[in-house]
């Protein structure tokens, strides 16, 4: 739940502005954690990247996969990427 409360904070903050070096630990762990707890695989972050506007994160997995996760009213939406 942590991690959850923790990604809500970095989405409102990312919104604001869009960092060009790598996201932070936090970030990346916290997209992970909300990634899984909706079923979906990501054992290894490749990258966060935190978009301008709309409180949402591209997130990259193991090499292959790619999630969008995106705030909702604090809900969190996983939309994955084919």
């Amino acid at each position: 739940m942590k991690k959850v409360i923790a990604l809500g904070l970095l989405l409102g903050l990312s919104s604001a502005y869009v960092q060009a070096e790598e996201a932070s630990q936090d970030l990346k762990d916290a997209s992970q954690a909300v990634i899984q707890a909706k079923g979906y695989t990501c054992e290894k972050i490749n990258n966060v990247i935190p978009k301008y506007f709309g409180g949402s994160v591209d997130v990259y997995c193991d090499d292959i996969y790619h999630y969008t996760i995106k705030d909702h009213g604090g809900r969190y939406v996983v939309e994955v990427h084919e």
